[in-house]
């Protein structure tokens, strides 16, 4: 049997009961944390090109942030696109370069809008893809980011494929043709990191999804086997089949590892901005003289903006997030990251006193700050940005916090009462009323 379509006879049909409860207020917080990002993203750039593109495709599906709705696939494209438009949407601690949220949320919600469902039928489609999603990604090895690619879209699409598939009830002959159709749309490199393509990586792979799941359903054959057979997604985007590393994952629930961000900046830049924090917490009238930041490599290959042109570029440089750190700035206010901010003179001398050094012997998502101030004294601090919290009450506290500071532009004063709802997602009769 497909490696596929054994996934999809665990996680394709989850029931409430089978689910433990902690489990659920991940799955909870995976979407309160997405739909703030995405109402942030709504307003950006990337997301007005978008909806002038795509602005007569009406349908039963709400484009966040905006009036009006449009068809699933449309919906699913802006949504994800907005979701990932600040780099503010979660990551996982189950492998680098991935943004679960952003793609399978925006499948799941335009499909529970089209077909009326419940907001524990949205929850289950959610958690569904992100359980699915992962273990396709364990099974094509850890090679998948190194080789160039984007996993948020390339495993991206099957957070997507399996939360689509999970609302419309696919049974395993149509799941298997909707999985080999999915597997000839995984796409996204690398090379567009630092522009508006990357975020439009998750709204593409949320669309993809949804619709390998339709033509799965109607009939349009695929081959089942198209992770593991000869010229499949294993050997094309990993180093062959790891049957091992999915094993490895039974009795997990992968959800948990889930890390959300609090720093509006590529997760590669975190462990820095903490270490940074460590070293200069205390200290008073800190006078840097210089600073020596280092990394795992890769780190340096997704962060790769040494100086950067602009805001965008600034979130994707440990040098510019260390610096603004160093400054005082917030970095958790997608604000911070302006354009015109890199080129202020103060940051551009702080830049200029930070050397980063990419250290194999240093922890994929771990720093180390050394800081040298100008008096000799040197104040050090290390981070590990790949540790998802212990304590559910203390994340949803943070989380609510980020939440009404992203909203409340956008909602008003709406924005309190729609935490709550969110929150208690499982006890909404429907979902339509997220837009």
């Amino acid at each position: 049997m497909a490696i596929s379509t054994e996934l999809w006879k665990t996680y394709g049909n989850l029931s409430t009961a089978a689910v433990p409860a902690d489990v659920w207020t991940w799955t909870k917080h995976c979407v309160f944390d997405w739909y703030g990002v995405t109402l942030t993203g709504s307003t950006e750039p990337l997301s007005q090109l978008l909806r002038a593109e795509y602005d007569d495709n009406a349908g039963r599906s709400a484009i966040v942030g905006r009036q009006g709705r449009a068809d699933v696939r449309t919906a699913a494209l802006l949504n994800g696109a907005a979701a990932h438009a600040i780099d503010f949407d979660d990551s996982n601690a189950s492998g680098g370069g991935h943004h679960p949220a952003a793609v399978t949320v925006a499948g799941a919600l335009a499909v529970a809008q089209e077909l009326g469902s419940t907001g524990q039928e949205l929850l289950t489609a959610v958690l569904s893809g992100y359980e699915f999603s992962w273990r396709i990604g364990a099974a094509m090895g850890g090679n998948l980011f190194t080789k160039g690619w984007h996993p948020t879209s390339a495993v991206g699409v099957f957070g997507s494929l399996a939360a689509a598939a999970s609302l419309m009830h696919l049974d395993e002959e149509e799941f298997g043709n909707a999985f080999g159709i999915a597997a000839s749309l995984a796409a996204g490199v690398q090379a567009n990191f630092g522009t508006m393509t990357k975020p439009l990586h998750a709204g593409l792979a949320a669309q993809s999804g949804i619709t390998a799941a339709r033509l799965g359903r109607r009939g349009i054959t695929a081959n089942a086997e198209a992770l593991e057979s000869m010229a499949g997604l294993a050997e094309l985007m990993g180093d062959g089949v790891h049957q091992e590393l999915v094993d490895a994952l039974d009795g997990e629930w992968i959800v948990r590892r889930n890390i959300f961000k609090f720093s509006a900046s590529c997760l590669g830049t975190h462990a820095s901005i903490q270490a940074a924090r460590k070293a200069i917490d205390g200290a008073r009238d800190l006078s840097v003289g210089s600073v020596l930041v280092r990394v795992n490599p890769i780190s340096q290959r997704i962060c790769r903006f040494d100086y950067p042109d602009n805001g965008l570029q600034a979130k994707f440089s440990v040098r510019a997030t260390t610096a603004m750190t160093l400054l005082g700035d917030n970095t958790g206010d997608p604000a911070t990251f302006s354009d015109s901010r890199v080129h202020d003179a103060d940051f551009l001398d702080m830049m200029a006193r930070i050397e980063v050094r990419a250290d194999p012997d240093v922890a994929r998502q771990n720093s180390y700050v050394a800081i040298q101030t100008t008096d000799g004294a040197q104040l050090d601090g290390h981070a590990d940005s790949s540790i998802p919290s212990s304590d559910l009450v203390a994340q949803e506290a943070n989380l609510r916090e980020k939440f009404i500071a992203l909203a409340s532009p956008v909602l008003g004063t709406s924005a309190s009462a729609t935490a709550d709802r969110l929150l208690r997602l499982d006890a909404e009769p429907d979902v339509n009323w997220l837009d």
